[in-house]
């Protein structure tokens, strides 16, 4: 522990400050950390990652709980949208649905695209923002937080590759190799940027069917984290960065018991998320 006493200098005090400044923002890391978990709320997209120049199918977009199915929903969507293989990014008109092979009876999104070039196409869906503050449920202190949120999946038409899958928002995270060549056992680096920049991001990792294998953390300044894909099958991974920048958020979606659309909302926190999904190969 230390002791600030009067003989310290200037330099001195700096020095701890300094100190308690990086204390601080590795404290506030791990809680980032501690709160990802596989069973909170969390919006994800499917689709199939391989296909045809041409090809018909549908992407999805989901919310609600991984291990409550009876409670996914579809997400409240700011926008929807493929980005091509040349960087266009077009709007998506998404349909509602009530049940899918596999989760039964549940709300989600849907839209039919067709893949006209080859290349490789990410599938984007932007959540409406929202404030959040764990003091609501009793789970916390309060700390609201201003929440924007991102989830994509990367589509392979014919032939063509290409060594970016960036969707165009504010914190971007990408596998070094193209996500649908991932395999079983393999340990795959993943880089994290905001606004094109390596930060400091909390991670989370896991297999759909198994939220026992969660795999988390925190990256460093370098934003570069590892994944180890111990099994096969849909495989989420996700990054929060947390900026501690106190603002007002005029709602434009409600919160019951907390806040209706039109009122000024104060919050201390903006995080942003960016969930990426991964089908792993045998």
């Amino acid at each position: 522990m230390l002791l600030i006493e009067n003989y310290l200098t200037i330099k001195d005090i700096r020095k701890v400050v300094i100190v308690m400044r990086a204390v601080l923002a590795l404290f506030l890391l791990l809680i980032g950390a501690a709160t990802m978990n596989a069973s909170a709320h969390s919006m994800w997209v499917e689709s199939k990652d391989v296909a045809d120049v041409g090809d018909t199918q549908s992407v999805y977009s989901f919310w609600g709980h991984l291990d409550d199915p009876t409670g996914i929903t579809a997400p409240s969507s700011e926008a929807n949208n493929l980005v091509t293989p040349d960087g266009q990014r077009l709007d998506l008109a998404m349909d509602q649905g009530k049940w899918l092979p596999a989760y039964g009876w549940i709300g989600y999104a849907f839209s039919d695209v067709t893949l006209y070039w080859p290349g490789d196409y990410v599938f984007l869906v932007s959540r409406n923002p929202s404030v959040y503050d764990a003091a609501w449920h009793g789970s916390g202190p309060s700390n609201p937080r201003l929440g924007h949120s991102y989830a994509k999946a990367v589509i392979h038409v014919g032939n063509e590759s290409q060594g970016s899958w960036d969707a165009g928002v504010p914190l971007e995270i990408n596998p070094e190799k193209a996500p649908y060549e991932i395999k079983v056992e393999e340990n795959v680096t993943f880089q994290a940027k905001y606004n094109g920049q390596p930060v400091n991001v909390t991670y989370l990792a896991f297999p759909l069917n198994s939220a026992s294998e969660t795999q988390t953390g925190s990256s460093g300044d370098q934003g570069s984290f590892t994944v180890s894909f111990s099994q096969g099958g849909l495989w989420q991974v996700s990054a929060n960065y947390d900026l501690q920048e106190p603002g007002k958020w005029i709602a434009t979606s409600e919160s019951a018991g907390h806040y209706k659309i039109g009122d000024e909302v104060p919050y201390n926190v903006t995080r942003y998320s960016s969930i990426m999904s991964i089908w792993v190969r045998p």
